[in-house]
């Protein structure tokens, strides 16, 4: 008797062109849907420079794929005349001036690198701001993958895995009956809080938009408006601020306990008054880029599918 192969669940959920809203099988559709766009022309040769272990495991990512991968730790002296494309760090650069690139003895500079490619190269890189523009210059492709809807829901879990680790080193008490305060609820924020809740966490969610917190309440955590956060701090046994702009002010940190770590996972300039904090002694951790900190393998991979995704749409 032949055994009949198992085959796939189909989500009967619609997916048009938005593949990530699906909240039943948003990874299985991620993969459905990369199998069903044109292959890759696979004579590209990648070069991937700099960055954290995240990008370590973006090249091996590829190998395994059948690519040409170079793995390169973006130092000064080095050579990408035959790059076809070049995969760079998230963010480009820290300091305004050289890529991101923590191994290099000496970091190569964004507009010495963009002149070392070659015109037809394509760059893929995250959050490259003004950085941009000596690529743009030369007529160059450049593509934000960080801005990528697909990237930002996938490493949502990964992020949350690491708010959890930094809690599980950082708080005075067990998570699980710990009360933690969320701002925002956005992607990042609503996997912090089905991880929390599910560790055991009260959470509350703190938002300004009325629709935000009619999701966190029907989520089944308390929703407060940012207004009111001082009202209730000093219930808190930690806080997760993912909002990029200040709304952790002096006025809402002097109502905390010293004890209370505040976790700071918003891009620059940050959601917490950090003058105010050392002022008022409240210790708060700033953790960007914790895909590849917490999880870079996951994170690795999620950023070769991202790649992959936008060099297949612009075969189409």
């Amino acid at each position: 008797m032949r055994r009949r192969r198992a085959s796939r669940a189909v989500c009967p959920f619609p997916h048009p062109n938005c593949i990530t809203t699906c909240p039943v099988c948003a990874y299985t559709v991620i993969e459905s849907y990369s199998e069903r766009m044109i292959p890759v022309p696979d004579k590209l040769h990648f070069t991937v420079a700099g960055g954290d272990n995240r990008l370590r495991y973006t090249a091996e990512s590829l190998r395994e794929r059948g690519f040409s991968v170079s793995r390169t730790k973006a130092d000064a002296d080095e050579n990408f005349e035959n790059t076809d494309v070049l995969i760079l760090p998230v963010p480009l650069s820290r300091n305004g001036a050289d890529v991101f690139a923590p191994q290099a003895d000496n970091p190569i500079a964004v507009a010495r690198l963009a002149g070392a490619l070659p015109c037809t190269a394509r760059v893929f890189c995250g959050m490259p701001g003004q950085n941009a523009e000596p690529f743009f210059r030369r007529g160059i492709r450049l593509y934000d993958y960080a801005a990528r809807e697909e990237f930002a829901v996938r490493n949502a879990l990964p992020t949350a895995e690491g708010v959890a680790q930094i809690l599980l080193q950082s708080l005075p008490v067990t998570v699980r009956g710990a009360t933690v305060l969320i701002t925002g609820y956005g992607r990042t924020a609503r996997a912090c809080a089905r991880l929390l809740s599910a560790m055991g966490a009260h959470v509350t969610v703190a938002a300004r938009r009325c629709s935000a917190l009619a999701f966190a309440d029907t989520d089944g955590y308390r929703s407060l408006y940012l207004r009111e956060l001082p009202r209730f701090m000093h219930e808190m046994d930690a806080v997760v601020n993912t909002v990029p702009a200040t709304v952790l002010t002096y006025d809402v940190l002097r109502e905390m306990r010293r004890d209370c770590p505040v976790i700071e996972i918003a891009s620059a300039p940050y959601g917490t008054d950090l003058d105010a904090a050392e002022a008022l002694g409240v210790h708060v951790q700033i953790a960007p880029s914790l895909p590849g900190k917490a999880a870079p393998k996951t994170a690795g991979v999620i950023l070769a599918d991202t790649v992959l995704n936008i060099l297949r749409e612009g075969n189409e």
